[in-house]
């Protein structure tokens, strides 16, 4: 079947596409063509502007046989002349040299330069897509540090990645990408549970489940908590739905062992360490020293910095720590937390645990608008008597009104917002007495809700409540 342009002016759109002229075969099917039966032709006619009659120019055909015409043609001399480079091939410059300078650091098998693992390590969990030139699956310290030193002598950034589980696109580069693998597992408990070291490669959900037997926890509590790992818990300054500020990673850190950019290690559990890089490093210890002295003897700075990091706040880096702390040690080590590893590399991480109590009481409050709902999260963070507190609009809860135990919502108006509550007790006393104290807040606050307010211990009940909240967004 052949589908003829009559037109001047698409001829030439369609030739000016296919670079060439028609080629001798082309015009040798093109008489073919005109010679076959009527009905096997298909014309399409368009009317022409020019009064001489157009030569007849097949820029199409098909007829399930591999097409001769010039944008065939064309294609094929193209892929006859220049090739296309990919892998190894397609590195340039610094990133050519740092392939060459791993190949004794890291097998082949694990570093990754073709296009489909690049584009496919291109993405995390956010909405962006940076495709690395070079991917690495890094296996211990000892590899990191070759890595980053062989990363600074060419000039070539690096961005690290640990589960990718972020919505904000830290996990992704155009550069090289060092990916943990599954082997940073080393783990060491202290103190009947109240300490844990660990390194970046273990999910927060283990490490929550090593901790049980002692009745203890980490702080952070973020809805990925089954598939983030401890690398960005620490580099994210990571806190989540119950923890608030007070059990965040800047607030329950204790040590850390970090890879600086010059491949020094510093471990600020080991006063040697910590005495051998004052000497080595003396100009940045001087140099974090003098910067906190600065924001200190500003007083309107201090109070602002103070008020933006008494609420959740992971925007920029820690830079309350030039606040808080006197000791260049605590300084450097606190900045380190959420810093996204532009700072270094965190290899190992030490936290103070926190109780996990098993004495909880939640509710799903209704209120009539979101002003109700926002008037009572202020009241009830007043009165210091819950333990976590997630505000869920209309439309938030439009996803979850179906599912089991929350039935209840169904009979929101549009303008409904709820907060789902947890009083927590290291007793039962304990904890009935916060969920009073939450209710009487609120109606000491003279704000109207919906239904009855219910706290329930159910643990199917409460799983429901929460397991809404997590899946609405990590």
């Amino acid at each position: 079947r052949i589908f003829r342009a009559g037109s001047t002016q698409v001829a030439r759109s369609v030739r000016r596409v296919s670079g060439t002229p028609p080629s001798k075969s082309s015009n040798r099917q093109a008489a073919a063509a005109q010679q076959a039966p009527e009905e096997a032709q298909i014309i399409l006619n368009t009317k022409s502007t020019s009064t001489k009659e157009q030569a007849f120019v097949p820029d199409f055909i098909i007829n399930h046989v591999p097409p001769s015409h010039s944008g065939s043609q064309w294609l094929q001399t193209k892929r006859a002349n220049e090739t296309e480079e990919f892998g190894d091939a397609s590195l340039e410059g610094g990133y050519k040299q740092f392939r060459e300078d791993i190949r004794s650091v890291v097998p082949d098998a694990r570093v990754f330069t073709d296009p489909l693992r690049t584009l496919a390590y291109g993405t995390d969990a956010s909405f962006y897509r940076l495709v690395p030139k070079i991917v690495v699956k890094v296996h211990d310290e000892a590899e990191m540090i070759k890595l980053i030193k062989a990363a600074r002598a060419n000039k070539t950034p690096v961005t690290f990645r640990a589960g990718g589980t972020s919505l904000s696109g830290q996990a992704i580069t155009d550069s090289i990408l060092l990916k943990l693998g599954h082997t940073w597992r080393y783990r060491k408990i202290e103190n009947d549970g109240e300490i844990i070291t660990v390194e970046p490669g273990w999910i927060l959900g283990q490490v929550n489940r090593m901790l049980a037997p002692y009745g203890r926890k980490l702080g952070p509590d973020p809805s990925s908590i089954e598939s983030c790992w401890i690398g960005g818990v620490v580099n994210n300054n990571s806190s989540g739905m119950c923890c608030g500020v007070s059990q965040n990673t800047y607030h329950t850190i204790k040590d850390l062992r970090i890879v600086m950019n010059d491949g020094t290690v510093l471990d600020t559990a080991d006063q040697q360490s910590w005495d051998s890089f004052q000497i080595t490093h003396r100009r940045l210890v001087e140099g974090v020293t003098e910067l906190s002295q600065r924001v200190k003897a500003d007083p309107e700075l201090t109070a602002l910095i103070k008020k933006k990091f008494s609420i959740k706040n992971t925007t920029g880096y820690s830079i309350n720590a030039l606040v808080d702390f006197e000791d260049p040690k605590e300084i450097i080590k606190h900045l380190m937390v959420g810093s996204e590893g532009t700072f270094g590399f965190v290899s190992r991480a030490t936290y103070h645990t926190v109780p996990d109590y098993k004495n909880k009481a939640s509710a799903f409050i209704v209120f009539p608008t979101v002003e109700d709902a926002s008037n009572a999260t202020w009241e009830l963070r007043k009165a210091q008597c819950t333990d976590a507190v997630e505000l869920m609009d209309r439309r938030s809860l439009y996803t979850c009104e179906d599912m089991e135990h929350l039935h209840f919502l169904r009979s929101a108006p549009e303008t409904g917002t709820a907060l789902l509550i947890e009083c927590r007790g290291a007793t039962e006393e304990e904890m009935w007495a916060r969920v009073e104290a939450s209710k009487k807040t609120i109606a000491d606050a003279g704000l109207l809700t919906l239904q009855p307010i219910e706290f329930s211990t159910d643990p199917k009940v409460c799983t429901a409540y929460w397991d809404a909240r997590r899946a609405l967004i990590p």
